[in-house]
């Protein structure tokens, strides 16, 4: 009896032994699958352009820095193969549009702010500053409003000239028609209105200042007590204004732009793009990232939920990608998500955390476990990264922009959507 019970606490152990391996390298295995084939939906409703393009050094250098992944360390407190460190391009951290053009900040590879700021038109021009500035607009005529942190704003003509200097305390900018701006502070809730000529009127209190767009000359905000309805707008003289908005559903989110027919807004955290129509009707729009293809061409990937994204690309190829893990929740106790990074013809490259997956069209054409080597020899040469971002350029222009960074450079992409 006693030799039976040491074989079976023997076997009961190597089960138990062979069990926790199994988990393990099934945790380390591919915890992808995919599923069948499914069309495209939202790519037949989006239009992809690109808006501007900086190949590397030319002006920007390509000097990479290093960061540690977000969230916090997972790979490392599992013991789940993956990076521990991640090189980062330059890349365009805020965009500004407005009627009078758009304007972006760009951070290096260290994540400092470059004393710079990007004119965007029919070409790209960089306009040299004295200090990082914390907010820009670009104005129709090549010149640009700075505002810094000292509660200064700053009119450069074109060549970069310094035109004027005003004292105006705040923290955003907002570009109206005319060349002209609002800068708005949150400390109190208050803003003044920059004519194209220097001409300040102000400052005007409200509540919510910082959630507001420009529409005219007007600055309007989703109105405080009453958000369901109708749109608060501040004209230059400081009068009030309201625009109602019939739309029957609650709103939230920070609006981007208007017509009599839908508001686009975006989601507290940037995601998601959220369209409300006059009819009742709501549509919600998670993109995920977006880059340049190898051949040139815009692309986005739309989130359709956990499993599954779209690749949608100016040149009209949309796929579906299976972008799910297998019990990871049970393993690592958070959901692992994987990003389309790259799109190369059919070819599609998704990376998430310790796996990276090339597909030919729907299907796998091949996969890695991911370290800090392979991630930095296979993944990143080919991987974009976006900063989801989202700016427009009109009251009533429904494009919205998005900057990335790549193995190429730095673009801006716009798209709509047309639910």
């Amino acid at each position: 009896m006693e030799v039976l019970t040491g074989y079976w606490y023997k076997a009961l152990c190597f089960l138990v032994v062979f069990g926790l391996s199994l988990i393990i390298t099934t945790g380390q295995g591919e915890l992808w699958r995919v599923e069948k084939k499914m069309r495209a939906i939202n790519c037949p409703n989006l239009e992809i352009r690109t808006i501007a393009k900086l190949e590397w050094n030319h002006p920007i250098k390509l000097e990479l820095g290093q960061a540690k992944p977000l969230p916090p360390d997972v790979a490392q407190f599992k013991g789940i193969p993956g990076p521990k460190y991640y090189p980062v391009r330059p890349h365009i951290r805020q965009t500004f549009a407005s009627p009078g053009g758009i304007a972006s900040l760009v951070y290096q590879g260290n994540q400092e702010q470059m004393p710079l700021a990007l004119w965007v038109g029919e070409t790209v021009r960089v306009i040299p500053l004295p200090e990082p500035p914390q907010a820009v607009n670009a104005r129709s005529d090549g010149g640009m409003w700075v505002l810094n942190d000292r509660g200064l704003l700053f009119h450069y003509d074109r060549t970069g000239a310094l035109k004027r200097t005003l004292e105006i305390p705040g923290r955003k900018i907002v570009g109206v028609e005319g060349d002209a701006i609002w800068v708005i502070d949150s400390m109190p809730d208050r803003a003044w209105f920059v004519s194209a000529d220097a001409d300040v009127r102000g400052p005007y209190s409200s509540e919510g200042l910082m959630n507001s767009m420009g529409a005219g000359t007007a600055l309007c905000q989703l109105e405080g007590d009453n958000p369901r309805r109708r749109l608060q707008c501040l004209e230059p003289d400081g009068k009030r204004h309201f625009i109602p908005l019939l739309l029957p559903q609650n709103l939230y989110g920070s609006p981007l732009s208007f017509t009599d027919k839908k508001l686009l807004a975006v989601a507290a955290g940037g995601s998601p793009l959220i369209y409300y129509n006059t009819d009742g009707s709501t549509n919600e729009l998670e993109l995920e990232n977006v880059g340049i293809t190898k051949s040139g061409e815009a692309f986005v990937s739309v989130r359709i939920d956990e499993n599954w994204s779209e690749v949608c690309t100016a040149n009209g190829i949309a796929r579906r990608i299976a972008l799910k893990y297998e019990n990871s929740s049970f393993l690592i106790g958070i959901p692992l998500k994987m990003t389309v990074v790259a799109v190369e013809g059919n070819r599609t490259l998704a990376f998430g955390y310790d796996r990276a997956v090339w597909y030919d069209g729907e299907h796998i054409e091949s996969s890695i476990i991911v370290n800090d080597q392979r991630y930095t020899n296979e993944v990143f040469p080919n991987a974009w990264f976006s900063s989801i971002k989202f700016v427009t350029a009109k009251s009533n222009d429904g494009t919205v922009i998005i900057s990335t960074t790549g193995p190429t450079g730095m673009a801006l992409i716009g798209l709509r959507w047309n639910p």
